[in-house]
């Protein structure tokens, strides 16, 4: 029998509505439970004390907890910068992470025997008065967090330092300077670096003492440190002593250093004069080091303090690396008589106790490089035009002043322990 179109139309069309559900009772719905490996993609909130777990893995890779001598790789130019602090009665130096892909802060801390050397290990924490650059996460720098209209940085980057006594910390955050209870970490104040007598270039570091927070810039050029009191008013920039034109001190192959409570000090031209900053009184003294004769023309020293790389003589270079580069970027602490000041370049991983009126050196103190090692640094040379403490070079020994034997157990020594048993534990 022949269909006709029609009739096989009522009869498909029946069928496909029946398959639909038409006409019918709706299926229940049926629910699934996610398996799993869905649960696990739920994200999964990140505290503080993750990061600071995750901080804490990544600083004992880099040196091992209870470590009692510098690891050879912190001479690396990317490695963690040592740095010097004076607490309570000790002198303390702490590996500080400058690679800015991560920022750990303080990597390791040590107690500094003064005596012979040896370094004690002691967990890692701020020192009082010095700061350090850490990443932001979630407009929260360490925790310290933000308020909601604050600006943060296209670069999340912060700098934080910590009164001398702990008890409040400062975040600088773009242009401005917040302040925060360091217990219950609320915030309490805030002020721009900008303005009439501000920062007028990149800030670079930031340190507290007492009343005051300098904050350290670089145009690629200078390098000048400006005060303000905390309450936010600005004093300037620390001028240099003598002159009509009001020049600021540079920290460009020098170094800014705090002392102790109440005095800071800006180093000049690997320590060729140190200008002391009183906080309280904004009081300047200057030290001018005596220096052997140049074995430099004018305009070669000059073209150095410019461009480290600049074509000099050979008795030049000499000269420089001799009477300059391990004190370009040298931290100090300030001790009864004498500082105590870190040394850098082909000196790195000493110590030397500096006549805090000549600025002489009195005697040298070596810390332990694990697995030997013996002296050696980055620099052998100025440093960058970044203002950085080093450049890249292959490490070697320091080369001894012409005329003089190598000091054994001498008066000199004994002398230097007599006038200053602490040499800047104070």
């Amino acid at each position: 029998m022949a269909w006709h179109p029609a009739t096989i139309v009522r009869v498909i069309a029946p069928i496909a509505l029946l398959a639909c559900g038409s006409g019918g009772k709706q299926p229940a719905e049926v629910k699934t439970t996610p398996t799993a490996e869905v649960k696990q993609t739920l994200p999964v909130a990140v505290t503080e004390e993750d990061r600071e777990k995750r901080r804490h893995d990544e600083a004992v890779a880099i040196i091992p907890e209870g470590s009692t001598c510098l690891p050879g790789d912190l001479r690396n130019l990317n490695a963690p910068h040592l740095e010097l602090a004076a607490i309570g009665s000790s002198a303390v130096v702490c590996a500080v992470d400058q690679d800015r892909t991560r920022l750990l802060g303080l990597v390791a801390c040590w107690t500094v025997d003064i005596k012979d050397g040896s370094l004690a290990y002691q967990a890692p924490s701020p020192m009082p008065g010095r700061g350090f650059a850490v990443m932001f996460d979630d407009r929260c720098a360490r925790g310290y967090c933000l308020p909601k209209d604050a600006k943060v940085p296209a670069d999340p980057v912060a700098l934080m330092a910590w009164s001398r006594d702990s008890t409040k910390v400062a975040v600088l955050a773009a242009d401005t300077v917040h302040i925060f209870d360091a217990a219950s970490k609320a915030h309490e104040s805030s002020f721009s670096i900008r303005g009439d007598k501000g920062v007028a270039s990149e800030p670079t570091a930031m340190q507290w003492n007492r009343d005051a927070i300098f904050i350290e810039a670089s145009d690629g050029t200078t390098s000048p440190v400006y005060v303000f009191k905390t309450d936010g008013t600005p004093v300037g920039a620390i001028e240099a002593l003598g002159g009509r034109d009001k020049a600021a001190l540079s920290t460009r192959n020098g170094s800014f250093m705090v002392l102790d409570e109440g005095r800071v000090a800006i180093s000049e031209q690997g320590f060729s004069s140190l200008t002391i900053y009183e906080t309280e009184t904004g009081k300047r003294t200057k030290l001018v080091r005596k220096l052997p004769a140049s074995l430099c023309k004018k305009d070669e020293l000059d073209a150095l303090w410019h461009d480290p790389t600049a074509a000099v003589g050979a008795k030049c270079k000499e000269y420089v690396a001799r009477n300059y580069a391990h004190l370009i970027g040298a931290d100090a602490v300030a001790g009864t008589k004498n500082l105590l000041v870190m040394l850098r370049g082909p000196r790195l991983g000493e110590l030397a106790v500096i006549d805090s009126k000549t600025l002489a050196e009195r005697k040298a103190i070596k810390m332990p490089w694990c697995g030997g090692g013996g002296a050696g640094g980055l620099a052998n040379g100025l440093v960058a035009p970044d203002g950085g403490s080093d450049t890249a070079s292959k490490p070697r020994p320091a080369k001894p002043a012409k005329g003089k034997k190598k000091p054994s157990s001498s008066k000199a020594d004994d002398a230097a322990e007599t006038d200053d048993p602490d040499a800047g534990g104070q």
